[in-house]
């Protein structure tokens, strides 16, 4: 329930704050900020993972959250704006993000950790169906809170979501696996952090099918996510011409095809052609994206995040499974913090994206960008048969 929430809060506020000639720019920073912060801080993240109690590592990165969440809640509430103002703003949003790009691969190593390999397909199956049913509630309840609290509080009051995982955590019975050190055995400096994360990368690098499949998810993610998340909410206000506070209706079926392809996913873990259903969710995602924008009306924009949520889901939950079943546990932190750049990648391009459209306008720029990312996708698909055989 928070990305939504916090995300949707750190838009809205920008659009209220920034000034008419470069409001579209400054919303899109918000999403290049976090981009370069999962970027700077991803692989370390996943090199932390594979070093240290990942647990232990989890209730770290959740205090500094806290932290960083109060921050940016305190200046939203202090009324500060300008340059000042969004410097401040832009850099905490920068180190949130990488802390968050610390706990994303800590999270998703520690779960075959937890539940052993013959769960892991049926726990992240049901990790996802929760996320899912928490998305809709929260892009239904986002703008009305929003609505009611300002900027600030709606914001601060998102800390409750970190305190209560730290107390999840800290009542969590958890003992690392045995080829998985609970703490470097030796100081761990900066020579051995860039060494781990050499070691990771070359072992991505060599394995064919993780490789592709992550080059997929980052194609698919740089160039679609951009337009239908960050800049989303912004076409559905701003050129379809919903009120913010009836935006939730539409944005919550983004989170209703998510639970849809995540209940599936629950039911029918154990899926022999993995592959196969990444390639079915990639392909419904950029298919829902090409109708999203095919015209700015509220229908489209349904339909379309209905389509672009359960797609997304298809396509990251299968590959995330595929990778944590194919990767070693001595190397999945570093794994999955570089399958986790994806998303990094995503929110930096939402800058060079959102100039674009401040230039050519978002109802031009945005169907030839859903066309290109259906060509990409394809592409890849056709010329890399070993996803789609995995």
């Amino acid at each position: 329930m928070l990305g939504p929430l916090q995300f949707l809060t750190q838009i809205f506020w920008v659009q209220a704050h920034a000034p008419q000639d470069i409001w579209l720019i400054l919303v899109a920073l918000i999403g290049a900020s976090r981009g370069i912060g999962a970027l700077t801080f991803g692989l370390y993240g996943g090199a932390l993972a594979d070093r240290f109690d990942r647990r232990k590592l989890l209730i770290v990165t959740q205090l500094l959250l806290v932290v960083s969440t109060i921050a940016i809640a305190a200046l939203m509430l202090s009324g500060i704006t300008g340059v000042i103002g969004f410097t401040v703003f832009f850099g905490l949003t920068f180190l949130s993000a990488g802390l968050q790009a610390v706990d994303a691969p800590t999270r998703l190593a520690i779960v075959p950790d937890i539940l052993g390999p013959s769960l892991t397909a049926s726990g992240m199956s049901m990790n996802q169906v929760a996320a899912q049913l928490a998305m809709p509630i929260a892009m239904f309840g986002a703008g009305f809170i929003i609505d009611a609290l300002g900027f600030g509080l709606a914001y601060l009051f998102s800390v409750s979501g970190y305190v209560l995982a730290i107390g999840l955590l800290m009542f969590m019975r958890y003992a690392p696996a045995t080829d998985h050190p609970s703490q470097p055995a030796q100081h761990y400096g900066l020579r051995d952090t860039l060494r781990d994360v050499r070691d990771g990368l070359s072992y991505a690098r060599h394995h064919s099918v993780v490789l592709w499949i992550i080059v997929l998810l980052v194609t698919m993610m740089s160039l679609g996510f951009p337009s239908t998340a960050n800049l989303g909410p912004t076409w559905v206000t701003t050129v379809v011409g919903v009120e913010i506070r009836h935006m939730g209706y539409v944005a919550m079926t983004w989170g209703v095809g998510s639970l849809l392809a995540a209940t599936g996913l629950m039911l029918y873990p154990n899926i022999k052609r993995r592959g196969l259903a990444i390639a079915v969710g990639a392909l419904l995602y950029c298919g829902s994206f090409i109708f999203f924008v095919a015209d700015a009306t509220v229908v489209n924009a349904v339909i379309g995040n209905l389509g672009i949520g359960a797609g997304m889901t298809l396509a990251m939950v299968n590959s995330t499974i595929a990778i944590q079943q194919l990767v070693p546990n001595a190397v999945r932190g570093r794994i999955m913090s570089i399958f986790q750049l994806n998303m990094g990648f995503a929110q930096l391009m939402t800058l060079p994206i959102a100039v674009g459209a401040q230039w050519l306008s978002l109802q031009t720029l945005l169907p030839m960008i859903a066309y290109l990312t259906l060509a990409a996708v394809g592409l890849i698909l056709l010329t890399r048969r070993q996803i789609i055989t995995a």
